[in-house]
């Protein structure tokens, strides 16, 4: 077996996690066919940590060695990350979930979107179950192994790329691996190499917690991520329960998006949206959904009496700056419309709006986490009476 030699940095503040000098580090240190070089940790932190991995790379450079893997402190692999050595390819990006506020955002691999701009994250569970190796446009490089002339031949490999205005355009990771694979070199992840992400979690955060288990893939047919602006999968299961539940026979919406497409899987969806591109773009995702999506400027109340009557309405407004968030809210009280959830439910404005106009008339009967980000349901009293 030919040796590979390795050079490994952990990315630190000062400090070593336990587990890894007990168990990580033995492991990589005793791989066959690997010699294992690890970089003095007092040299490996620093900020910002563009600067920090330049360095590293300058210093690996000054070696011989063959490839040189990057871990951040706050990721634990769950395998040896030196035997990525053995597979002797260009970059391989071992993926790790990315989390904010106690929320499942997305393993950190990405592909190209159908307009060639963008990126969406990649689904892992749809990789062949015999896939040790995939191809992808981006990974993270929160633990990355890089083969040696592949930085030999980028200068200054991270480095954030900025528009003519000095606006960031993509982050270290994007600009990296576009660097990389315009020079015709491979990037890959690890589909079963997967690490944990290590981040501080607030303990009202535990209800809105996603992890793999409790996640859905329902969302890849449409390439829209969960999370961001959308909902989650957690969102969408509390979504689809509502509506089996009650008998839900058709829903209006305000604000569509990745919700209406999967909810006029199972009931006609009317949503009214006051970006017109965005609504082009979820019209464009439709195959056969029971969904009409009705335009308004989010400030005259929607003509709702014109569309109805529904059984159940969603309320998942725009960005906290975003028009028709207090008007939505309004609008399906004075229709009477006997079941309303509420996305973001926790964000202020949700919170004066549903106490304005909600609250009274009807009572919340469900809601799915304590997050920021839950929903809420809420049925009319006058269901219940008598």
């Amino acid at each position: 077996m030919t040796t590979k030699k390795l050079y490994f940095a952990l990315l630190n503040n000062g400090w070593v996690r336990r587990e890894f000098a007990a168990q990580q580090l033995k492991e990589m240190r005793n791989t066959p066919g690997v010699k294992f070089v690890w970089e003095n940790p007092n040299l490996t932190w620093g900020h910002p940590i563009c600067s920090n991995r330049n360095a590293i790379v300058k210093r690996f450079l000054a070696t011989d060695c063959d490839f040189l893997i990057m871990q951040d402190d706050d990721i634990i692999p769950l395998h040896n990350p030196a035997e990525l050595v053995l597979a002797d390819r260009d970059v391989i990006g071992c993926p790790a979930k990315v989390r904010q506020e106690g929320k499942q955002l997305n393993w950190v691999a990405y592909v190209k979107d159908e307009t060639g701009r963008g990126y969406i994250p990649c689904d892992m569970s749809m990789c062949p179950t015999d896939s040790d190796l995939v191809a992808v446009d981006v990974v993270g490089t929160g633990l990355i192994c890089i083969r040696r002339n592949v930085l030999e031949a980028i200068p200054a490999p991270f480095l954030d790329t900025f528009d003519k205005d000095g606006i960031r355009e993509l982050g270290t990771d994007f600009a990296f691996c576009e660097r990389a694979k315009s020079k015709g070199f491979d990037v890959l992840t690890t589909p079963y190499r997967v690490c944990e992400h290590v981040k501080e979690q607030g303990l009202l955060d535990g209800g809105g917690y996603d992890d793999s288990d409790f996640s859905c893939n329902d969302n890849w047919k449409y390439r829209i991520a969960w999370g961001g602006l959308a909902i989650l999968q957690k969102d969408w299961l509390f979504l689809k329960d509502t509506i089996e539940k009650h008998g839900v026979k058709n829903v209006l919406e305000f604000g569509a998006g990745l919700s209406s497409l999967l909810m006029s899987e199972l009931v006609p969806v009317v949503s009214y949206e006051t970006s017109d591109g965005w609504a082009k773009e979820i019209e464009g995702r439709k195959n056969g959904n029971s969904l009409a999506i009705s335009m308004w400027d989010g400030v005259e109340p929607p003509l709702i009496a014109q569309r109805g009557p529904f059984d159940m309405a969603f309320v998942d407004g725009p960005p906290e700056d975003g028009p028709g968030r207090e008007q939505s809210m309004k609008a399906v009280v004075d229709a009477k419309i006997p079941i309303v959830v509420v996305h973001d439910a926790g964000r202020r404005g949700e919170i004066d709006w549903q106490n304005k106009y909600l609250r009274g008339a009807y009572h919340i009967t469900a809601k799915n986490g304590h997050h920021q980000q839950r929903c809420q349901t809420w049925e009319i009293n006058d269901v219940h009476a008598g």
